[in-house]
């Protein structure tokens, strides 16, 4: 309902604002609504006018009836693929391209015998100012404060809730990671770093990252929206905003970080048994994009700005069930990222062909 109540207050914003300072017309962005508001796959969205799944869109039958789907050819199966009400706001911050970016460190994973090469991959970047330490300003939070080479020292995070390690994944026997990140962005809003940039970008320690390339594909966007916005970078899954590069506009971030106490009480009962998500407990991407879609954030397709093993849809041809894919030749790549390079080697090669 708080959704649906979001997509309506975007919809009065897109009509009733008198913005100053835009040209000649109305600039507006492109956004996507809030998942639960949305269609799943099957059902008739012609009510609606987006998806549930990210990157889909609602392409008309015809008589009333319309269909999400990743893609559309006109006569097939009585489609006429016009796209049924697509949603738009309008620009409320023109923004430049200065980034506050930050990483996680974490020592205790919950897995003994995996080894974890985060802290030598930091280091990797730090040494060559490089990675988030080329952006105007960085921080890195951790579980413990660790000396980087560098001589920065990380930001050590409390376990206020004692939620760091309630719960571990099957597959990987690390702890399930929200709770920790919970108390990241409450240091964030802390420290407060983020008020003096346009956009916000959590990078992981095992993504090769060039924020000149983000940079000049942020250049092309239309800035800020009266709700804020995040990018979302992954289609064709729930949840599109994939946690090894989020980038979050400074009013979006202003929202996550005032409504904090809010999300932790509305979604930390149920984060870690997953409620009605079919994966189980969330990461920590999940629950913020949980938390700024029940805040009314708007959300912008970003799909072209990562190249991501995570996701199904960044994989090339022949290896899209392969989940323990990476990029082995980035050379080629044009994205602001690579991930995940996990091991020293693979990273460092990786980022020189980057740079």
């Amino acid at each position: 309902m708080a959704a649906l109540v979001g997509v309506a207050g975007t919809a009065r914003w897109g009509m009733s604002s008198n913005l100053s300072g835009l040209q000649n017309k109305e600039e507006r962005i492109d956004v996507v609504p809030s998942f639960p508001a949305c269609s799943k796959a099957g059902e008739n969205c012609i009510s609606t006018g987006c998806c549930q799944v990210s990157g889909h869109k609602c392409f008309s039958k015809g008589n009333g009836q319309a269909q999400c789907n990743k893609t559309c050819t006109a006569g097939v199966k009585g489609f006429t693929c016009d796209i049924i009400d697509p949603h738009s706001v309008p620009v409320a911050t023109p923004l430049g391209q200065n980034l506050y970016c930050f990483s996680v460190y974490t020592e205790n994973t919950g897995n003994e015998s995996l080894v974890s090469h985060e802290l030598e991959l930091l280091n990797i970047v730090a040494a060559r100012g490089a990675g988030l330490f080329a952006c105007e300003q960085w921080d890195v939070f951790s579980d413990v404060s660790a000396p980087l080479v560098n001589g920065y020292v990380t930001i050590k995070v409390e376990d206020t809730f004692g939620e760091f390690h309630q719960l571990k994944r099957k597959d990987s026997g690390t702890w399930v990671n929200w709770g920790m990140f919970y108390q990241v962005w409450v240091k964030i809003r802390e420290v407060g770093k983020w008020r003096m940039a346009d956009y916000s970008v959590k990078v992981d320690a095992d993504a090769v990252f060039v924020p000149q390339r983000l940079r000049t594909w942020l250049s092309s966007k239309p800035g800020d929206s009266p709700h804020g916005l995040y990018y979302e970078n992954c289609p064709n899954v729930q949840y599109g905003f994939f946690g090894h590069l989020e980038v979050i506009s400074k009013t979006a971030v202003e929202v996550l970080t005032t409504y904090l106490e809010d999300c932790h009480s509305v979604f930390a009962p149920c984060a870690n048994d997953g409620c009605d998500w079919k994966y189980g407990a969330w990461g920590e991407d999940v629950f913020a994009q949980r938390c700024m879609d029940h805040h009314y954030v708007d959300k912008v397709e970003a799909f072209d700005v990562a190249t991501d093993g995570a996701c199904e849809a960044d994989r090339p041809q022949g290896m899209k069930k392969n989940k323990k894919w990476h990029p082995t030749e980035c050379s080629s790549l044009t994205t602001a990222t690579a991930h995940p390079l996990k091991e020293p080697a693979e990273f460092q090669k990786c980022l020189d062909e980057m740079s």
